[in-house]
């Protein structure tokens, strides 16, 4: 089979020696040759592709997103840039007349901002869709809202276990319909459970497509849980619908673990890491924190899983070199699970396992240290600095020292990962045609990353650092360094065009830096138009 060259580039190769190269010789989806020759005599016979100066990175990966999540966002309603309440109801309800008759009408990305600063009522949405059942995710994805008709299909309305949870929030009239964490899951997966799957593959395709696009090659679809997601994604990868490789994880503590783990995998398609939630989120105010949160004095947030749960979870990964991806969030979760770690890992000090922790919003200085020493990879969301009004309101600003360390953990020599955690977290942001970011797109994440408008601005990283927590870094993270991160001779040949070098632009710049084209095994899966 004859291969491609793909010449007149400015080859960024990320192995750590700085190596720039002009051509790239491919062939079976892999690279054969980089070198700063004239290659074209010696691969006479293949495809050749002109770059005309553009800059090459290696593809980049999304190392912590919810796919199926994301992709939903694409055919569900999105309230992320929703302002007031008058827009909230108009949209709910034009979006709700779209569906049939007993459709379930999905949506994300509300704040509680929309409706004064107060959580809603199940009557709020009643108001609006009461013929139809309604689910609303918050926009950290620790929440939701359900209108009545959905509690009554759900049969949560009179069930014991439910009324009874903390989690459940109740009032003289019952379940108000908003739930928290451990619900949030159990309802998702059950509205789920209805959907048909020409449902999921609308979606895939949508979310795919828009990866490829902004030159994301590979994906960790944090929280993949269910086999019909993974073998959703086996299909569609084969039958060649979705283009991006798909790394799926787990959910340690789900009653569909048993199953998950005995699925196969394939060249593009990975089991990942173990998931798991030791506390909850700031918009939530389920976040475990040492202090009480900065506008409600008497609550620290909250602790998903005991402290004897966590010591088994660690035990069981270290043991048995099962890699986990832990949520932490609040200074007082990473204390406690540092706690923990330290005493299980005495007993087993693995240091070949690659365990994450997911978030890292705040952290005190002295655990940081600690986080080193027991060979932690730190997993952090640029774009949540686009946040910093939530994290103002809710930690004032004696706090912000000790939130989003990025700089601090790269210099102290952390593995340390960039993503989006997108459909979760941060608003959009406008781009100059009108439309909106994804949360998901590499140059948002590097621009937030490398200026830090907002917050903490001395942990801002430079742009090298910042492309490494997109390339190199999660390619270690995911056992792939051998075959993935770097441009060099026998990894796949994924990579991304891009019509501006990063590296020697403006950092406020790097936002609007455009993908010229996408390359997955050696193909061009995307090229601007």
């Amino acid at each position: 089979m004859s291969g491609v060259l793909f010449i007149n580039a400015k080859i960024y190769t990320m192995d750590g020696n700085d190596n720039i190269f002009s051509s790239m010789y491919i062939e079976d989806g892999r690279i054969v040759e980089l070198s700063n020759q004239n290659l074209i005599e010696k691969y006479k016979d293949c495809k050749v592709i002109d770059l005309n100066g553009r800059t090459v990175f290696p593809g980049f990966v999304e190392s912590h997103m919810h796919l199926i999540e994301a992709a939903r966002s694409m055919v569900e309603m999105d309230f992320k840039n929703v302002k007031n309440r008058d827009d909230f109801e108009h949209a709910l309800y034009s979006f709700s007349k779209t569906k049939e008759p007993n459709a379930w009408i999905m949506g994300s990305g509300w704040s509680e901002i929309v409706f004064g600063g107060i959580m809603p009522h199940r009557f709020d949405i009643d108001k609006i869709v009461s013929d139809k059942p309604v689910c609303l995710i918050r926009q950290d994805g620790h929440s939701l809202i359900l209108n009545t008709k959905a509690l009554e299909i759900l049969n949560l309305r009179d069930n014991e276990s439910v009324i009874n949870s903390e989690t459940a929030v109740k009032d003289e009239f019952g379940l108000t319909g908003l739930f928290y964490e451990n619900w949030v899951f159990e309802i998702i997966g059950r509205i789920m459970d209805m959907m048909p799957d020409i449902y999921y593959e609308i979606a895939l395709l949508r979310v795919d497509s828009e990866l490829i696009k902004n030159g994301v090659t590979l994906v960790n679809d944090i929280m993949t849980q269910y086999p019909r997601y993974y073998n959703t994604f086996k299909r569609l990868q084969r039958e060649g619908k979705i283009k991006v490789r798909i790394i799926a994880g787990s959910l340690g503590n789900s009653k569909e673990y048993s199953e998950f783990i005995k699925l196969s995998e394939t060249e593009k398609l990975k089991k990942g890491p173990v998931k798991y939630f030791v506390d909850g989120s700031f918009g939530s105010r389920t976040a475990l924190l040492t202090e009480p949160y900065e506008d409600e004095p008497n609550n620290i947030g909250c602790q998903n899983l005991s402290d004897e749960e966590i010591y088994d979870i660690i035990e069981n990964s270290l043991k048995n070199s099962i890699p986990i991806a832990v949520h932490i969030i609040g200074d007082l979760a990473m204390k406690k699970f540092l706690d923990i770690y330290e005493r299980v890992y005495n007993i087993y000090p693995n240091k070949e396992v690659r365990n994450r922790v997911e978030h890292i919003q705040i952290i005190k200085e002295e655990d940081i240290d600690r986080f080193k020493r027991l060979n932690l990879i730190a997993s952090f969301q640029p774009i949540f600095n686009l946040e910093s009004n939530l994290t103002l309101t809710r930690l004032g600003f004696r706090r912000i020292k000790d939130t989003y360390r990025y700089r601090t953990f790269i210099e102290r020599g952390i593995t340390t990962i960039f993503n989006s955690d997108t459909p979760f977290g941060a608003e959009y942001v406008q781009k100059k045609d009108g439309t909106f970011f994804k949360g998901f797109e590499p140059m948002l994440g590097i621009y937030c990353s490398v200026n830090k408008l907002n917050l903490n601005i001395e942990e801002r990283v430079t742009v090298k650092q910042a492309v490494e927590c997109y390339t190199k870094n999660p390619a270690y993270a995911n056992y792939m360094e051998d075959v993935y991160g770097t441009l060099e001779k026998g990894k796949y040949a994924d990579f991304v065009v891009l019509e501006e070098d990063i590296f020697d632009i403006d950092t406020l710049k790097i936002k609007d830096v455009e993908v010229y084209m996408t390359v997955i095994d050696g193909e061009v899966v995307y090229q601007k138009q």
